[in-house]
């Protein structure tokens, strides 16, 4: 598997590690991130914590969908260069990429060491909307590459005859 330059980089600098790809976890991983969408959305506007934490959750998926499709894992410290990597291989822009970054630190900062603090619904149906939109582009591009081959045609029938069965 040839990997974006990028990637080996995070290899080298011992963020990530190579990996033996696992059979079907990109699948996987990428019905997590829309069971995770679709139990967002289930809740509405009553819980905005859960939705941004769902929604959060849901992103992170794609994130392992990417990195496993590049066949590498993070290690300790190198979830938040992960997010960032694969963030602009769906190519966020901007203000999501300022958003997905902060939702990795806030999570990660409040669930280990304090409580979370409080979510505006519109934080959560931004980080909800970032997720609905890139996934369709996590699954194009963990997408396998169709096999080139000649482009299908009919059998040529021999001269004065019907093709053979």
């Amino acid at each position: 598997m040839t990997r974006p330059a990028e990637y080996e980089n995070l290899i080298k600098a011992k963020a990530l590690e190579a990996v033996v790809p696992t059979e079907g976890a990109i699948a996987q991983y990428l019905r997590n991130a829309q069971d995770y969408l679709a139990s967002a959305r289930s809740l509405g506007e009553r819980l905005p914590l859960q939705t941004f934490t769902l929604a959060y959750e849901g992103y992170f998926q794609l994130v392992q969908a990417v990195l496993e499709h590049y066949q590498v894992r993070t290690k300790d410290a190198g979830r938040n260069l992960a997010i960032q990597r694969v963030s602009t291989d769906l190519k966020l822009g901007s203000a999501e990429f300022a958003l997905v970054t902060r939702a990795h630190a806030r999570r990660n900062a409040t669930s280990y060491q304090s409580p979370f603090p409080p979510v505006s619904q519109a934080e959560a149906d931004a980080l909800l909307g970032i997720l609905d939109k890139y996934i369709p582009a996590a699954v194009a591009l963990t997408r396998p590459a169709a096999p080139r081959s000649a482009p299908w045609s009919p059998p040529v029938p021999p001269a004065g005859g019907t093709p053979a069965a």
